[in-house]
């Protein structure tokens, strides 16, 4: 079958001479006229997620935003109370590195839980996988509060940190099927920099809560709000999977796999792209208008089996493990990786920080999260809306072809302000003078958080286009390895501020962060090169198959 002919909403619009000089990865953004294009292009299907109406995306947005801001509040906010448990399991014979575990173990959870939601969701669709999340986020909270000893309560956050994985690859999938890939970066701003802010609001209250109630309390409240995110999910989170057809722009074929990644490919790799998922899809989808779905039918928890389901997921750890030969992806993973290990290190210091150092009650340490409120909407603006921005500046320099190392520049913001927020918290957390003001540690803390959001934006949407030929699988690996690599990091902090101090331990850390920061320089560089070496020794191995 020829290429058009296999293709629906062909759109043919003039170009700027780029269609020759197509390397996997790059974007063509921007038009002829240099207005933005709208990527990828909405089907005529009115079941297709682009075309839901307003009140459907926005009921897909809350519900994923609240249940993240629940799952990751109720894994985080343990180091307000972390002294609470220090006494209670203390005096059950467990030592100060086994109970920090109770804090550090969640975020491997993640990670891992990264590996179980995505397959699922892959397979049996995205809302089932997310009601099943959001159910056993329930339950394990539950039975947290509920919990009679440590490996209970351990094991309760063991489930916490699996279902939290949804997260970091299932929402963010889902957020990708309802938006256009000039608009992902302000939304993933929006989702980091909520998550982060509400969740700290909610750890504010978390000390005075164990305070006045006790830590039981702690998480029948968070139970209560995680009903009410299974009750958002049931109503509002529909499902976002769909098989989208391809579309032709200027000699160029535009394919949306089944992670919901946009890829734009020459003719050739096209037709290779084509042969081989057309003959699994039903060709009615193409010929065959659709009727829109009732809200009612919009309600049912099973979203039936994907075709080809385990094909994909299959292919997808495969493809995971092929995509570490990219330096752009072993980049954005350890950029996350040494934000998110500084943060969980940094916020297992702040009580002893603030109670022992600085004499602060303990109902009042959770005081400390006001700070990252205000800096995640900074963030959002920041790495979000001005992540965007510089996109498409970059962009139009660039003929009006986006390439994904320009998601590295606004990488600069977090650089800077991570080390000043680090040194800032390591050079007064001792304070050693016994005069100091705890302003010191708290500003450093919500500088860092500001950093820490801004990273999760712009490595995020950096993962999503960087690996050209599958890179979904390649934003499931980054995601999901960036908190197992983060646990290491946090949990070796503890070891080295009982032996070195916190100003030695810290600003160790601080030149880790600068020194992964600074290879995004060579990486800015680098990774273009490799891109295009990857697709010349794709289209001579495509070359050689068809000769033979």
């Amino acid at each position: 079958m020829d290429l058009k002919a296999q293709v629906s909403n062909v759109e043919e619009v003039e170009g700027k001479g780029v269609a020759h000089n197509h390397i996997a990865g790059n974007a063509l953004l921007l038009n002829a006229d240099g207005g933005i294009r709208r990527l990828p292009i909405p089907s005529s299907d009115p079941n297709d997620p682009l075309n839901f109406p307003l009140w459907m995306k926005a009921g897909i947005i809350v519900s994923s935003c609240w249940f993240a801001i629940m799952s990751l509040a109720v894994i985080g906010g343990l180091g307000a109370i972390l002294e609470t448990f220090m006494e209670l399991y203390g005096r059950e014979g467990y030592n100060p590195n086994t109970i920090l575990l109770l804090s550090t173990l969640p975020s491997l959870m993640v990670g891992i839980g990264n590996y179980i939601v995505l397959p699922f969701a892959l397979a049996y669709g995205r809302r089932p996988a997310f009601l099943m999340a959001a159910l056993c986020l329930v339950i394990s909270t539950a039975g947290c509060a509920a919990s009679t000893n440590f490996a209970g309560h351990l094991t309760g956050r063991v489930f916490q940190g699996l279902t939290a994985g949804a997260t970091e690859s299932l929402l963010p999938l889902m957020l990708t099927e309802i938006t256009f890939m000039h608009q992902r970066a302000l939304v993933f701003g929006l989702y980091w920099s909520f998550q982060t802010a509400f969740s700290s609001a909610l750890s504010l209250g978390s000390s005075y809560e164990t305070a006045a109630l006790s830590w039981r309390w702690y998480y029948g409240i968070f139970t209560i709000a995680a009903g009410i995110g299974l009750f958002l999910g049931i109503f509002f989170s529909f499902e976002t999977r769909f098989s989208r057809p391809a579309t032709s722009i200027n000699g160029h074929v535009i394919v949306t796999d089944e992670f919901g990644v946009t890829r734009i490919l020459d003719e050739d790799e096209g037709r290779a792209y084509l042969a081989a998922h057309m003959s699994y899809d039903s060709e009615d989808q193409y010929a065959t208008p659709k009727l829109e779905q009732s809200y009612t039918q919009r309600l049912g928890v099973w979203s039936g089996k994907s075709p080809r389901a385990g094909r994909i997921i299959i292919e997808a750890f495969r493809t995971m493990m092929q995509s570490l030969t990219s330096p752009g992806i072993v980049y954005a993973i350890l950029v996350p990786s040494i934000t998110i290990g500084s943060a969980v290190a940094i916020s297992l210091t702040y009580n002893d920080v603030l109670v022992n150092h600085y004499g602060w009650p303990a109902k009042s340490v959770g005081l400390i999260n006001i700070a990252p409120m205000p800096a995640a909407f900074l963030a959002m603006a920041a790495a979000g809306y001005g992540g965007d921005r510089i996109t498409l500046w970059a962009a139009r320099r660039n003929g009006g072809v986006a390439i994904p190392e320009h998601r590295l520049i606004p990488l600069i913001i977090p650089f800077v302000t991570g080390i000043v927020g680090m040194l800032l918290y390591a050079f007064t957390a001792d304070n050693s003078s016994h005069n100091g003001s705890w302003a010191g540690p708290v500003l450093g803390w919500g500088i860092f958080e500001f950093a820490f959001v801004c990273t999760l934006i712009t490595s995020t949407t950096f993962a999503a286009e960087c690996w050209p030929q599958n890179p979904g699988p390649a934003l499931v690996l980054v995601v999901g390895t960036k908190n197992i690599i983060s646990f290491a990091i946090s949990y070796a902090l503890n070891y080295m501020v009982t032996a070195h101090g916190y100003k030695w331990s810290i600003g160790v850390l601080t030149g880790v962060f600068a020194g992964v920061f600074i290879a995004g320089v060579p990486i800015y560089f680098i990774n273009p090169r490799w891109r295009k070496r990857h697709a010349e020794k794709e289209a001579a191995r495509k070359s050689q198959s068809s000769n033979m």
